[in-house]
């Protein structure tokens, strides 16, 4: 995950009253009951591997459902959580995107005794900033995480690739890892309907990345409370599909 590029952010914890962006409100406690599980692996050129991601999608099932943006995106109307287990100490990082109060609260450092606690509101792409991965249809099929999947190819500038779609899960692909891969900070929505279970991308120097999908839907409580005091904010909004 990117860690919040907060131009101003107001540390909590200094004095005794807790300093709060206008705007920027979020719950004491999230609890979700189901996650959703993916790896991304990093190669060298020479298909060494480098260094391997873990990513979690924490969201509730009773809460799948999609709304609408005001410029027609789709996104979930529950909130949702995003954890990255890093392989360094320290480096662990969970977002919870609270989608009713429209902000992020990003725990840096989960994995530490005393993590660091940032909020900062987010805003929806609008006009020229919704922007289409274009896919092109390969014809080939592949069982992923025992899904039935399609595979599409496609090319962004110097970038280019492979990525694998089922039809078979009706879930948001906020939840999958077409957002972990952080394709979707370039191009927020796809041209055809269904969810990515698998995505490569490749640099013209040869390096590689493989980001699939392990399992869906796993159901596992999980409960997230944050500290009173302890939350820096921020007066800027953050582009949501950044995060």
């Amino acid at each position: 995950m990117m860690i919040l590029g907060f131009l101003a952010i107001l540390l909590a914890g200094q004095s005794r009253a807790q300093i709060t962006a206008p705007g920027v409100v979020w719950d004491d406690t999230y609890s979700f009951d189901r996650y959703n599980l993916m790896k991304i692996d990093f190669y060298a050129r020479n298909n060494e591997l480098m260094r391997s991601f873990t990513y979690k999608t924490w969201y509730n099932g009773n809460q799948k459902e999609l709304t609408a943006t005001p410029a027609g995106l789709k996104v979930p109307k529950g909130n949702y959580l995003i954890y990255m287990d890093a392989p360094s100490k320290g480096a662990d990082t969970e977002t919870i995107l609270d989608m009713a109060h429209e902000v992020a609260v990003q725990v840096l450092g989960s994995d530490l005794p005393e993590p660091m606690f940032n909020a900062t509101k987010f805003k929806y792409p609008e006009g020229d900033d919704i922007k289409k991965l274009e896919l092109v249809p390969a014809n080939e099929t592949r069982v992923i995480a025992g899904y039935n999947c399609t595979k599409y190819t496609y090319t962004y500038k110097s970038i280019f690739g492979s990525a694998w779609i089922t039809k078979d899960i009706s879930l948001p692909n906020d939840y999958g890892i077409f957002r972990a891969a952080k394709m979707a900070a370039l191009h927020n929505t796809l041209p055809v309907e269904g969810f990515m279970m698998e995505m490569t991308s490749e640099d013209a120097r040869g390096g590689k990345t493989i980001m699939t999908t392990i399992s869906i839907d796993n159901s596992e409580k999980k409960t997230v409370t944050l500290p009173k005091g302890k939350m820096g904010t921020s007066i800027n909004k953050v582009n949501y599909f950044t995060l």
